[in-house]
């Protein structure tokens, strides 16, 4: 089977750290494993694509960030749309899956034109999202767009909000499919050595390490994390916080390290190559996903599932998907709340046992039902359905 991965976000590029970025690697390395033939279609690229997937990169030269950049962003969507068709041209795809992107609707012509399936995959209202977080002028020319491309398509969402958001916008039909992992690449036992190494060099060997890995944005409540462990550090002279990330928020989370005295608690690892987060996930004790309060959580967060699959116990903030999730082997605390936090973080630091039995308890959960693999199965098995020939039945959220 051939599989085009139409990627038409210039933000999200191909080989970069970002969770985006390791989600379109993780999904065309586990179709490719699965046997399809996969080129990724891309407008940006920051490193090499996963092995034996093949990579167009539709390069569209520079594109300023902000809502100065939209103009550029808009021309970039639109020639992309442009290059991608005489390119799939000559892949002849059985199935074009495109990840939802901001000003770009092209996707679903280009399955037509080519007579293949579609799949398009929502991983957020992209269009809210980038005017809440960044600012976003031509919000009515997003809107469209994103509107265009959910209307008539086959989705597949990471969570159960964002199924609902896109049958709102009548897609004929939607299947939660939530992120993945490679279980194997986060073998605990297999990354001993590597986390203990990465322990005594970033932390110390005697050290009680908890740690974020994630991108540095001001949903991820990392600030709220770090007044967490401000209040523990006076009972938990050993604590050690391990930051493994980059992002807007890690100028200000730095300055708050300075000023509350916890320059020699906290490290900051910087970003890191996405085959390094698996030993740094091994040098932590505890993991934690601090998200802030949100009225619509929609997320389905790798940096959950990777720590769970690494056999890290995780102390995270109680939101519904989080919550599916973790499925009872983890810690809830309320979101927003470092007493919380921080309670949660004592509670697992003073009970080894208990911390150790969650975390065994979380990679069992990911080699029964969090595998890239069965994502991949669940794809391809939808194609023969979703063809041309076959008939559109409107579905629903499962």
């Amino acid at each position: 089977m051939r599989v085009a991965y139409l990627l038409a976000d210039p933000g999200i590029p191909v080989g970069g750290t970002k969770g985006a970025s390791v989600h379109v690697g993780e999904v065309c390395r586990a179709l490719a494993a699965e046997g399809a033939s996969v080129t990724l279609v891309a407008q940006a690229v920051q490193g090499a694509a996963p092995p034996k997937v093949g990579l167009l990169h539709l390069d569209p030269g520079p594109v300023p960030s902000g809502p100065t950049g939209e103009p550029a962003r808009i021309e970039a969507a639109r020639d992309f749309e442009q290059r991608a068709a005489s390119a799939l041209a000559e892949i002849e795809p059985d199935l074009v899956y495109e990840r939802l992107s901001l000003f770009f609707s092209g996707g679903g012509e280009l399955a037509r034109s080519l007579r293949a399936a579609r799949l398009l995959e929502v991983n957020a209202p992209v269009a809210a999202e980038r005017e809440r977080h960044f600012g976003l002028v031509r919000r009515e020319v997003a809107d469209r767009h994103e509107r265009l491309a959910i209307e008539g398509a086959h989705v597949l969402a990471v969570s159960v909000p964002l199924a609902a958001w896109a049958l709102e916008r009548k897609a004929a039909s939607v299947e939660v499919v939530t992120n993945g992992v490679d279980a194997a690449r986060f073998d605990p036992e297999l990354r001993r050595d590597e986390g203990s190494e990465l322990r005594r060099s970033l932390c110390g060997g005697d050290a009680e390490v908890v740690g974020f890995v994630g991108s540095l944005k001001p949903w991820h409540g990392v600030d709220v994390l770090l007044e967490a462990v401000r209040r523990l550090k006076g009972s938990r002279p050993r604590l050690r916080l391990l930051v493994v990330g980059d992002g807007p928020m890690r100028p200000s989370l730095e300055e708050f390290t300075r000023r509350a005295g916890l320059e020699g608690v906290v490290t900051f690892a910087g970003a890191v190559p996405y085959a390094a987060v698996p030993g740094h996930l091994a040098a932590l004790e505890i993991a934690t996903a601090p998200f802030l309060p949100a009225e619509e959580f929609y997320f389905s967060p790798l940096k959950v599932v990777e720590a769970m699959a690494a056999g890290r116990p995780v102390v995270a903030s109680r939101l519904s998907t989080v919550e599916s999730m973790l499925g009872g082997t983890g810690v809830l605390v309320e979101p927003g709340d470092p007493a919380a936090l921080a309670a949660g973080l004592d509670r697992l630091l003073g009970d080894p046992a208990l911390a150790r039995s969650l975390g065994e308890r979380a990679r069992k959960r990911c080699l029964r039902e969090l595998r890239w693999d069965a994502v991949a199965r669940r794809i391809l098995a939808r194609v023969d359905e979703l063809s041309p020939r076959a008939s559109s039945r409107a579905g629903s959220p499962k």
